[in-house]
Protein backbone atom coordinates (compact mmCIF):
# COMPACT_ATOMS: atom_id res chain seq x y z
CA UNK A 1 0.00 0.00 0.00
CA UNK A 2 0.88 3.59 -0.95
CA UNK A 3 0.43 7.13 1.11
CA UNK A 4 1.28 9.93 -1.07
CA UNK A 5 1.29 12.92 0.36
CA UNK A 6 -0.88 15.94 -1.31
CA UNK A 7 0.30 18.78 1.13
CA UNK A 8 3.37 18.49 2.65
CA UNK A 9 3.59 16.55 5.55
CA UNK A 10 3.96 18.41 9.24
CA UNK A 11 4.80 15.36 11.63
CA UNK A 12 5.32 17.12 14.76
CA UNK A 13 8.85 16.81 16.97
CA UNK A 14 6.75 17.67 20.53
CA UNK A 15 7.67 20.93 20.80
CA UNK A 16 4.73 23.51 22.14
CA UNK A 17 3.33 25.33 18.79
CA UNK A 18 0.68 28.12 20.26
CA UNK A 19 -0.84 31.28 18.72
CA UNK A 20 2.16 33.17 20.05
CA UNK A 21 4.28 35.97 17.58
CA UNK A 22 6.97 33.70 15.82
CA UNK A 23 5.86 30.15 16.94
CA UNK A 24 7.05 27.60 14.39
CA UNK A 25 5.96 24.31 13.99
CA UNK A 26 8.73 21.96 13.13
CA UNK A 27 8.69 18.47 11.30
CA UNK A 28 10.57 15.49 12.05
CA UNK A 29 12.25 14.64 8.55
CA UNK A 30 10.45 11.32 8.71
CA UNK A 31 7.06 9.91 10.39
CA UNK A 32 7.32 7.35 12.91
CA UNK A 33 5.66 4.22 12.42
CA UNK A 34 2.92 4.85 15.10
CA UNK A 35 2.07 7.75 13.00
CA UNK A 36 1.25 5.98 9.98
CA UNK A 37 -0.10 2.92 12.16
CA UNK A 38 -2.75 5.17 13.06
CA UNK A 39 -4.02 6.97 10.30
CA UNK A 40 -4.11 3.89 9.00
CA UNK A 41 -6.37 2.62 11.71
CA UNK A 42 -8.28 5.27 11.67
CA UNK A 43 -9.12 5.10 7.68
CA UNK A 44 -9.92 1.23 7.82
CA UNK A 45 -11.84 2.09 10.77
CA UNK A 46 -14.28 4.25 8.99
CA UNK A 47 -14.43 2.03 6.03
CA UNK A 48 -15.79 -0.91 8.46
CA UNK A 49 -18.29 1.60 10.11
CA UNK A 50 -16.72 1.51 13.66
CA UNK A 51 -17.06 3.40 16.24
CA UNK A 52 -14.20 5.09 18.76
CA UNK A 53 -12.96 4.50 21.31
CA UNK A 54 -15.47 1.39 22.06
CA UNK A 55 -13.86 -0.67 18.98
CA UNK A 56 -10.21 0.41 19.81
CA UNK A 57 -9.10 -3.11 21.18
CA UNK A 58 -9.73 -3.81 17.93
CA UNK A 59 -8.57 -1.32 16.14
CA UNK A 60 -5.05 -1.59 17.90
CA UNK A 61 -4.95 -5.33 16.96
CA UNK A 62 -4.53 -4.33 12.89
CA UNK A 63 -0.42 -4.35 12.76
CA UNK A 64 2.06 -2.57 10.13
CA UNK A 65 5.12 -3.00 8.71
CA UNK A 66 7.25 -0.01 7.70
CA UNK A 67 6.61 2.52 6.54
CA UNK A 68 9.37 2.47 3.99
CA UNK A 69 10.52 5.53 1.55
CA UNK A 70 9.26 4.93 -1.96
CA UNK A 71 9.80 6.57 -5.50
CA UNK A 72 8.25 5.92 -8.75
CA UNK A 73 10.83 5.69 -11.17
CA UNK A 74 9.81 5.23 -15.20
CA UNK A 75 6.11 3.84 -14.15
CA UNK A 76 7.02 1.69 -11.48
CA UNK A 77 8.10 2.13 -7.13
CA UNK A 78 11.58 1.53 -6.21
CA UNK A 79 12.05 0.91 -2.47
CA UNK A 80 14.46 3.55 -0.65
CA UNK A 81 15.52 2.17 3.52
CA UNK A 82 17.38 4.45 6.19
CA UNK A 83 20.98 4.72 5.46
CA UNK A 84 22.81 1.81 7.77
CA UNK A 85 25.02 3.24 10.36
CA UNK A 86 28.05 0.89 10.14
CA UNK A 87 28.40 2.48 6.63
CA UNK A 88 31.46 5.55 7.05
CA UNK A 89 32.66 7.74 3.93
CA UNK A 90 36.03 9.16 4.13
CA UNK A 91 37.23 10.69 1.47
CA UNK A 92 35.98 9.34 -2.09
CA UNK A 93 35.79 5.34 0.11
CA UNK A 94 32.57 4.21 1.97
CA UNK A 95 34.15 2.21 4.86
CA UNK A 96 32.66 -0.28 7.21
CA UNK A 97 32.21 -0.26 10.77
CA UNK A 98 33.33 -3.66 12.54
CA UNK A 99 33.38 -4.91 15.96
CA UNK A 100 37.08 -4.71 17.11
CA UNK A 101 39.33 -6.07 19.63
CA UNK A 102 40.11 -4.81 23.18
CA UNK A 103 44.04 -4.63 23.35
CA UNK A 104 45.31 -6.30 26.41
CA UNK A 105 45.04 -3.26 29.46
CA UNK A 106 42.30 -1.49 28.12
CA UNK A 107 38.92 -1.11 29.46
CA UNK A 108 35.52 0.63 28.30
CA UNK A 109 32.72 1.44 29.71
CA UNK A 110 30.13 -0.85 27.68
CA UNK A 111 27.78 -3.24 29.45
CA UNK A 112 29.46 -7.03 30.19
CA UNK A 113 30.16 -8.74 26.65
CA UNK A 114 30.31 -5.75 24.51
CA UNK A 115 32.99 -4.84 22.31
CA UNK A 116 33.39 -1.34 20.93
CA UNK A 117 32.91 -1.08 16.93
CA UNK A 118 34.79 1.14 14.62
CA UNK A 119 37.27 1.25 11.97
CA UNK A 120 40.48 -1.26 11.85
CA UNK A 121 42.58 1.63 11.31
CA UNK A 122 43.06 4.99 13.27
CA UNK A 123 45.57 5.98 10.47
CA UNK A 124 42.52 6.98 8.77
CA UNK A 125 42.36 10.86 9.95
CA UNK A 126 40.21 12.52 6.92
CA UNK A 127 37.00 14.07 7.82
CA UNK A 128 33.86 11.79 7.60
CA UNK A 129 31.95 12.40 3.97
CA UNK A 130 27.94 12.43 3.91
CA UNK A 131 26.33 9.66 2.62
CA UNK A 132 22.65 9.54 1.44
CA UNK A 133 19.75 9.62 4.23
CA UNK A 134 17.95 7.03 2.01
CA UNK A 135 19.11 4.56 -0.46
CA UNK A 136 17.95 2.83 -2.89
CA UNK A 137 17.27 -1.25 -1.79
CA UNK A 138 19.37 -2.91 -5.30
CA UNK A 139 22.14 -0.58 -3.30
CA UNK A 140 21.13 -1.61 0.32
CA UNK A 141 21.14 -5.31 -0.60
CA UNK A 142 25.10 -5.19 -1.83
CA UNK A 143 25.82 -3.75 1.38
CA UNK A 144 23.69 -6.54 3.01
CA UNK A 145 25.33 -9.32 1.23
CA UNK A 146 29.27 -8.32 1.53
CA UNK A 147 30.94 -8.10 4.67
CA UNK A 148 33.27 -5.61 3.47
CA UNK A 149 32.59 -4.66 -0.19
CA UNK A 150 35.14 -2.66 -1.98
CA UNK A 151 34.61 0.06 -4.01
CA UNK A 152 31.40 0.34 -2.93
CA UNK A 153 29.27 3.66 -3.84
CA UNK A 154 25.53 4.06 -2.60
CA UNK A 155 22.74 5.44 -4.91
CA UNK A 156 20.12 7.28 -3.18
CA UNK A 157 19.06 10.69 -1.71
CA UNK A 158 18.40 12.99 1.08
CA UNK A 159 14.20 11.89 0.92
CA UNK A 160 11.40 14.08 1.41
CA UNK A 161 12.50 17.44 0.61
CA UNK A 162 11.50 20.11 3.66
CA UNK A 163 9.65 23.04 3.18
CA UNK A 164 9.23 25.72 5.41
CA UNK A 165 5.62 28.31 5.16
CA UNK A 166 5.18 31.60 6.71
CA UNK A 167 1.54 32.80 8.04
CA UNK A 168 0.46 35.57 9.31
CA UNK A 169 -2.46 35.22 11.31
CA UNK A 170 -6.10 37.18 10.91
CA UNK A 171 -8.49 39.50 13.09
CA UNK A 172 -11.89 39.21 12.75
CA UNK A 173 -11.84 41.56 10.15
CA UNK A 174 -10.19 39.38 7.54
CA UNK A 175 -7.44 41.38 8.24
CA UNK A 176 -3.71 40.77 9.32
CA UNK A 177 -2.97 41.13 12.61
CA UNK A 178 0.30 43.11 13.94
CA UNK A 179 3.43 40.75 14.24
CA UNK A 180 1.20 37.76 14.53
CA UNK A 181 3.66 35.72 12.61
CA UNK A 182 4.15 32.14 12.35
CA UNK A 183 5.72 29.35 10.65
CA UNK A 184 5.19 25.73 9.83
CA UNK A 185 7.83 23.08 8.15
CA UNK A 186 6.98 20.39 6.36
CA UNK A 187 8.11 17.45 3.88
CA UNK A 188 7.51 17.84 0.49
CA UNK A 189 6.86 14.54 -1.12
CA UNK A 190 8.54 15.70 -4.85
CA UNK A 191 12.10 15.27 -5.89
CA UNK A 192 13.48 17.40 -8.27
CA UNK A 193 16.05 15.40 -10.72
CA UNK A 194 17.17 18.29 -13.68
CA UNK A 195 13.83 19.45 -14.93
CA UNK A 196 11.77 17.21 -13.84
CA UNK A 197 10.48 15.98 -10.49
CA UNK A 198 9.95 12.32 -9.26
CA UNK A 199 6.58 11.28 -6.58
CA UNK A 200 7.75 10.32 -3.13
CA UNK A 201 5.51 8.25 -1.14
CA UNK A 202 4.98 5.90 1.87
CA UNK A 203 5.15 2.23 1.43
CA UNK A 204 3.59 0.47 4.30
CA UNK A 205 2.19 -3.29 4.49
CA UNK A 206 -0.67 -4.44 6.84
CA UNK A 207 -0.24 -7.64 8.12
CA UNK A 208 -3.58 -8.84 7.34
CA UNK A 209 -3.10 -7.57 3.77
CA UNK A 210 -6.28 -5.60 4.25
CA UNK A 211 -5.57 -2.22 2.13
CA UNK A 212 -7.46 1.00 2.09
CA UNK A 213 -7.79 3.55 -0.52
CA UNK A 214 -9.01 7.32 -0.90
CA UNK A 215 -8.07 10.95 0.46
CA UNK A 216 -7.62 10.72 4.00
CA UNK A 217 -5.86 13.14 5.98
CA UNK A 218 -2.34 12.76 7.43
CA UNK A 219 -0.27 14.48 9.75
CA UNK A 220 -0.63 17.22 11.66
CA UNK A 221 -2.80 20.24 10.55
CA UNK A 222 -5.37 17.68 9.20
CA UNK A 223 -3.16 17.81 5.27
CA UNK A 224 -4.19 15.37 2.97
CA UNK A 225 -2.75 11.97 1.71
CA UNK A 226 -3.76 9.97 -1.08
CA UNK A 227 -4.01 6.47 -0.43
CA UNK A 228 -3.19 3.55 -2.92
CA UNK A 229 -3.83 0.07 -3.34
CA UNK A 230 -0.83 -1.93 -4.24
CA UNK A 231 3.02 -0.93 -4.82
CA UNK A 232 6.30 -2.73 -3.86
CA UNK A 233 6.32 -5.68 -2.16
CA UNK A 234 8.33 -6.81 0.84
CA UNK A 235 11.61 -7.96 -0.71
CA UNK A 236 12.19 -11.70 -0.13
CA UNK A 237 15.18 -13.15 2.29
CA UNK A 238 17.76 -13.40 -0.45
CA UNK A 239 19.04 -17.42 -0.52
CA UNK A 240 22.79 -15.73 -0.31
CA UNK A 241 22.31 -13.94 2.61
CA UNK A 242 21.38 -17.42 4.43
CA UNK A 243 24.06 -19.08 3.09
CA UNK A 244 26.34 -16.65 4.81
CA UNK A 245 24.70 -16.96 8.04
CA UNK A 246 24.96 -20.61 7.45
CA UNK A 247 28.76 -20.46 6.64
CA UNK A 248 29.99 -17.70 9.21
CA UNK A 249 27.30 -18.27 12.07
CA UNK A 250 26.86 -14.44 12.62
CA UNK A 251 25.30 -11.53 10.88
CA UNK A 252 23.99 -7.85 11.74
CA UNK A 253 20.79 -7.02 12.13
CA UNK A 254 19.76 -3.47 10.97
CA UNK A 255 16.75 -1.69 11.81
CA UNK A 256 14.58 -0.53 8.80
CA UNK A 257 12.68 1.60 10.99
CA UNK A 258 12.97 2.70 15.28
CA UNK A 259 12.34 0.19 17.39
CA UNK A 260 11.84 0.09 21.34
CA UNK A 261 13.77 -2.54 23.41
CA UNK A 262 13.71 -3.34 27.30
CA UNK A 263 17.51 -2.78 27.47
CA UNK A 264 17.44 1.08 26.37
CA UNK A 265 19.14 0.12 23.28
CA UNK A 266 19.88 -3.47 23.75
CA UNK A 267 16.79 -6.23 23.63
CA UNK A 268 16.04 -8.16 26.99
CA UNK A 269 19.07 -10.15 27.55
CA UNK A 270 21.52 -8.84 25.08
CA UNK A 271 20.48 -11.21 22.11
CA UNK A 272 17.80 -11.80 19.04
CA UNK A 273 15.98 -15.06 19.19
CA UNK A 274 18.97 -17.10 20.83
CA UNK A 275 21.60 -14.85 18.88
CA UNK A 276 23.95 -13.09 21.39
CA UNK A 277 24.67 -9.15 20.42
CA UNK A 278 28.29 -8.57 20.60
CA UNK A 279 28.46 -4.78 19.31
CA UNK A 280 26.41 -2.62 17.62
CA UNK A 281 26.59 1.22 16.08
CA UNK A 282 23.66 3.16 17.19
CA UNK A 283 22.13 6.72 16.38
CA UNK A 284 20.85 9.18 18.99
CA UNK A 285 17.43 8.06 20.91
CA UNK A 286 14.94 9.35 19.01
CA UNK A 287 12.15 11.14 21.26
CA UNK A 288 8.44 9.55 20.15
CA UNK A 289 5.01 10.55 22.27
CA UNK A 290 1.98 11.44 20.74
CA UNK A 291 -1.65 11.65 21.90
CA UNK A 292 -3.91 8.64 22.90
CA UNK A 293 -7.49 9.23 21.31
CA UNK A 294 -8.80 6.55 23.72
CA UNK A 295 -7.86 7.58 27.03
CA UNK A 296 -7.37 11.18 26.04
CA UNK A 297 -4.64 12.21 27.39
CA UNK A 298 -0.97 12.94 26.16
CA UNK A 299 0.73 9.66 25.35
CA UNK A 300 4.56 8.81 27.97
CA UNK A 301 7.55 9.93 25.98
CA UNK A 302 9.87 7.15 25.18
CA UNK A 303 13.28 7.12 23.70
CA UNK A 304 13.33 4.70 20.55
CA UNK A 305 16.54 2.83 19.08
CA UNK A 306 16.80 5.09 15.28
CA UNK A 307 16.48 3.61 12.14
CA UNK A 308 19.37 2.47 10.97
CA UNK A 309 20.88 1.30 13.84
CA UNK A 310 22.94 -2.03 13.22
CA UNK A 311 23.54 -4.91 15.82
CA UNK A 312 26.68 -7.64 15.38
CA UNK A 313 24.96 -10.96 16.28
CA UNK A 314 27.02 -14.38 16.99
CA UNK A 315 24.26 -17.26 16.06
CA UNK A 316 24.66 -20.60 18.76
CA UNK A 317 27.41 -23.18 17.18
CA UNK A 318 25.00 -25.87 18.22
CA UNK A 319 22.39 -24.67 15.33
CA UNK A 320 21.78 -26.82 12.87
CA UNK A 321 20.58 -25.34 9.31
CA UNK A 322 16.59 -25.23 10.03
CA UNK A 323 17.29 -23.46 13.56
CA UNK A 324 19.74 -21.13 11.52
CA UNK A 325 16.77 -20.76 8.72
CA UNK A 326 14.47 -20.10 11.04
CA UNK A 327 16.34 -17.23 13.11
CA UNK A 328 16.38 -15.80 9.32
CA UNK A 329 12.94 -15.97 8.80
CA UNK A 330 11.70 -14.25 12.54
CA UNK A 331 14.28 -11.27 12.13
CA UNK A 332 13.74 -10.40 7.90
CA UNK A 333 11.35 -7.79 7.68
CA UNK A 334 9.75 -8.54 10.72
CA UNK A 335 8.97 -5.93 13.69
CA UNK A 336 11.54 -6.92 16.64
CA UNK A 337 10.21 -4.57 19.04
CA UNK A 338 10.14 -6.26 22.62
CA UNK A 339 6.01 -5.02 23.72
CA UNK A 340 3.87 -6.68 21.28
CA UNK A 341 1.22 -3.10 20.55
CA UNK A 342 5.13 -1.53 19.16
CA UNK A 343 5.53 -4.33 16.99
CA UNK A 344 1.93 -3.85 15.85
CA UNK A 345 2.55 -0.23 15.63
CA UNK A 346 5.68 -0.89 12.78
CA UNK A 347 8.65 -0.10 15.40
CA UNK A 348 11.63 -2.78 14.45
CA UNK A 349 11.19 -3.17 11.23
CA UNK A 350 14.52 -5.47 10.76
CA UNK A 351 16.88 -6.80 7.91
CA UNK A 352 20.05 -9.12 8.17
CA UNK A 353 23.26 -8.68 6.72
CA UNK A 354 26.32 -10.48 6.10
CA UNK A 355 29.48 -10.61 8.90
CA UNK A 356 32.44 -12.89 9.52
CA UNK A 357 31.87 -12.56 13.09
CA UNK A 358 35.23 -11.88 13.98
CA UNK A 359 36.09 -8.87 15.91
CA UNK A 360 38.80 -6.39 14.36
CA UNK A 361 42.52 -5.58 15.51
CA UNK A 362 43.33 -2.33 16.11
CA UNK A 363 45.85 -1.07 13.60
CA UNK A 364 48.89 0.03 16.04
CA UNK A 365 47.49 -1.58 19.42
Amino acid sequence: MLIEPRDPLIVRDGRPFTNSPGARARSLPFPVPQTLAGAYRARRGLVEGLTFPQDAPKVRAWGIRGPLLAEEVGGRWRLLVPRPLDALRLGERVYPLRPLEVPEGVGCNLPQGLVPVGLESPGLKEKPGSLPAFWYWESFLEWLLQDAPGGFAPEGHDGPTPEVRTHVSLEASGTAKEGALFQTSGLEFVRREGEAYRRLALALWPEDGQEVEGVHPLGGERRLAYWHKGGPSLPPLPEALLGALLQERAARVVLLTPGFFRGAYLPEGGAFFGAQVVGAVVGRPLVVSGFDLEKRRPKPTRRAVPAGSVYFVRLPTGWGEGEVRAFAERVWMQNLSEEEQDRKDGYGLAALGAWSGRSLRWEGA
